[in-house]
């Protein structure tokens, strides 16, 4: 019987350290300034819960307005900014107009990393 060398299953943050080139594990303010500097990114911040009840109370008063129950587009100057939510994490990233390829989802596998 062979053993296997090494359990991926222990390494923590595996994908995060993958990504970001590091062979360690990072604090959460880390991540986020690492997150920072992708192609498109303009600014990315973690959004409090309370905080996000704000903008589903909008799209439901938009929805009872008739206005249907599409998504919600928020711009910040002429900047867009998204949502990304994954279990209790909310992030909000600030483009330059998009996301550029992986980024959404280098941004999801952050979230994940940060709900657990």
């Amino acid at each position: 019987m062979v053993e296997a060398e090494g359990d991926s299953s222990s390494i923590r943050q595996i994908e995060l350290r993958a990504i970001f080139g590091v062979d360690r594990e990072m604090s959460h303010e880390e991540i986020l300034q690492r997150v920072r500097a992708l192609p498109g990114i303009r600014h990315v911040a973690r959004v409090d819960v309370v905080h996000m009840g704000a903008f589903d109370g909008l799209k439901q008063v938009l929805a009872g307005l008739g206005f249907g129950a599409g998504g919600l587009r928020i711009y910040c100057g002429s900047s867009p900014v998204e949502f990304i939510r994954e279990g209790q994490v909310i992030l909000a990233a600030q483009t330059d107009g998009g996301f550029a390829p992986g980024v959404r989802e280098t941004l999801i596998i952050v979230a994940r990393e940060l709900a657990k």
